[in-house]
């Protein structure tokens, strides 16, 4: 015969077991290993531009690598501060993802009211690459280096003006940049877009124009083409524009800058969770499908992982604000 102790024992085991059988989802799956529901990718910018076909991309490329399923949803407006707020006030467990860029650093920058300190409410997990901005001169303007375009600019003050995508712009803040290192006064003109401005500088309207590689890598290999490109703001030169010299190679030290993505999270993502997503998203953009989309859009593949992804946007953060501070440039 069993002892009464026995059985009550016996009995309390099998109701324990039967509990955590039982448990809701919630429970049950606490002590899963993550991901163990789909990944949000948060893109702040509208469906169909250079950002959003790229973090579709690579949100592919990560599902099929890993199993997981990361989606994409696109937030845009208010120059990326709903995108930007909506994921710093998500949940810290790694499944509210930031795409981030440029504009991630750029615009708390410009805006005394933006929401999200981008170097305090995210966590950069990883830099996928970047694409430097490229300064070119109209053929009508005697300069065939960035040497001969200062000094041009030099001896007629004013006389040369500049067009970018918009105020604010990363390609304005590198014109401004460019200003102040090399000390000369070249005017400012802002256009609703990068592909209006290069317009203008085809057409002669202004003779100096600062946009991405993709919007002019064709037109340097054309003979008849009517722009100049004299430099590329990159650490190396890119593949699509082999015979242009960087501006450090110009004599302008560390002179970089362009537009760049990563990934981002909110504050606080566990580190394995952190891990896991860095690994995987570097992964992603090194897959052969997603190259051959970055190299369509001229962006140039470096990976980095957090902790340097961090410490490349403090370091664009100091020199955006030095720039800003010594040109006076329009905050709203």
């Amino acid at each position: 015969m069993f002892s009464s102790t026995f059985v009550k024992s016996i009995v309390g085991a099998l109701i324990a077991f039967v509990t955590v059988c039982i448990a809701p989802p919630s429970l049950a799956q606490s002590g899963q290993a993550f991901p163990s529901r789909p990944i949000k990718l948060v893109v702040s910018f509208a469906a169909g531009g250079s950002s959003d076909i790229l973090a579709r991309v690579l949100a592919q490329q990560f599902s099929m690598l890993t199993g997981a399923t990361m989606i994409v949803e696109n937030k845009p407006g208010a120059s990326g501060a709903i995108a930007m707020e909506a994921v710093s006030r998500a949940a810290s467990d790694g499944y509210t993802l930031l795409w981030g860029s440029d504009s991630t650093v750029v615009q708390p920058l410009l805006r005394k009211d933006f929401p999200v300190d981008p170097l305090k409410d995210l966590t950069p997990l990883a830099r996928i690459g970047t694409a430097p901005t490229v300064i070119s001169v109209h053929k009508s303007v005697p300069a065939n280096s960035i040497k001969e375009l200062v000094a041009l600019a030099k001896a007629k003050p004013g006389a040369l003006s500049y067009g970018s995508g918009g105020h604010g712009s990363t390609h304005n803040l590198a014109g401004e940049e460019f200003k102040v290192r090399s000390g000369v006064h070249i005017v400012h003109i802002p256009y609703k877009g990068t592909a209006p401005a290069l317009q203008d500088a085809l057409g002669g309207n202004i003779g100096v124009v600062l946009t991405g590689v993709v919007e002019v890598h064709k037109l340097a290999a054309d003979p008849s083409s009517q722009i100049r490109v004299l430099a590329v703001m990159g650490k190396d030169r890119v593949a699509n524009l082999p015979g242009v010299p960087t501006m450090i190679e110009s004599g302008y030290p560390d002179f970089i800058s362009g537009s760049w993505f990563g990934v981002l999270g909110p504050v606080g993502v566990p580190p394995a969770a952190a891990d896991y997503l860095t690994k995987n998203i570097i992964a992603a953009a090194q897959t052969p499908e997603f190259r051959q989309r970055s190299s369509a859009l001229a962006l140039e593949i470096s990976p980095l992982n957090g902790p340097d992804t961090a410490e490349f946007m403090k370091a664009l953060s100091a020199r955006f604000k030095d720039t800003i501070i010594k040109t006076g440039f329009k905050i709203d």
